[in-house]
């Protein structure tokens, strides 16, 4: 009974290695027919196209990304620079202000008494000017005219021979003021400070009057258009590129002038005795204006 259960388990064994080799056969053998459907149908070809086909797709974006530029920075609005003041150019305009004159009188009247006498007045002016500038990098020069109206007159009186009614009455006038002068100035983008200078002419209209017991008897009178000097500095800004506006003060000197004496109409006073005399006069203009640059 032994030998028998034994050998029924030799046997037994033994089927199940059979078993075990046939079916590994058996899947062998359905694997190569696996293998022999997919190359007959086309599918394992397909397979390794599809995976070259990704590989390649893949390696190709790879690729560009890497080529792609960085991204690029915003843009900042465009600059658009300031535009070049430029004072080279003729230019004409207008100007007003207020003007002080100061005048004097000094005489010698018949050898008899040293007078002087004179003041100063505030007045108005206005008028208009023309011009011509050059630009060489900062510096600016050039050439400029004015003809202004002036209206500064007065009056003085004093006493001669110790009074009694014996009076010395001066008048001092002048209607207009001319002059024709350099400038140079700093240019500081649209502000210009500037220097100026030149001649001036202006029409003086200068009286004295010895007066001898309530009768005239002594004349001196400048009437004329006199040439002197004027000095200056003002500041001009551009607003616009035709438009400029200025302040400035100048100082005019038209120097002293002498005259002779006249009698009035039937009186000889003149006749007697020595007369010397002269006339001053200065002017200072506190001047704004306005000018249009071509």
């Amino acid at each position: 009974m032994r030998l028998k259960r034994c050998g029924h388990a030799t046997y037994a064994v033994g089927n199940a290695a059979a078993s075990s080799e046939q079916m590994t056969r058996g899947e062998k053998e359905r694997a190569k027919q696996q293998v022999g459907i997919q190359r007959a149908t086309g599918i394992e070809p397909m397979k390794r196209f599809l995976l070259a086909t990704v590989s390649m797709v893949a390696l190709t974006s790879v690729g560009r990304a890497a080529d792609l530029p960085a991204a690029m920075p915003a843009k900042s609005p465009m600059y658009t620079p300031a535009p070049v003041v430029d004072w080279t150019g003729a230019y004409l305009g207008v100007q007003g202000g207020v003007v002080r004159r100061e005048a004097s009188f000094n005489g010698d009247i018949g050898g008899a008494d040293t007078v002087a006498i004179g003041g100063t007045r505030t007045g108005g002016t206005i008028g208009a000017l023309v011009g011509y500038s050059w630009q060489q990098g900062i510096f600016v020069y050039g050439l400029e005219g004015d003809w202004s109206w002036t209206g500064a007159r007065f009056n003085h009186l004093t006493p001669i021979f110790d009074g009694g009614g014996n009076v010395l009455s001066a008048s001092f006038d002048g209607k207009w003021l001319a002059t024709l002068r350099g400038r140079l100035g700093l240019a500081f983008d649209s502000t210009l400070i500037y220097v100026t200078g030149g001649a001036a002419f202006h029409s003086v209209e200068n009286t004295a009057t010895a007066t001898l017991a309530a009768t005239p008897f002594a004349l001196f009178t400048q009437g004329q258009t006199k040439a002197g000097w004027t000095v200056g500095a003002g500041l001009e800004y551009m607003f616009s590129p035709h438009r400029t506006a200025r302040a400035e003060f100048r100082y005019v000197d038209l120097g002293k002038a002498t005259t002779s004496c006249s009698s009035p109409t039937g009186l000889r006073g003149c006749v007697f005795g020595t007369y010397r005399s002269e006339f001053s006069n200065t002017l200072r203009l506190g001047l704004v204006g306005l000018a249009y640059k071509f």
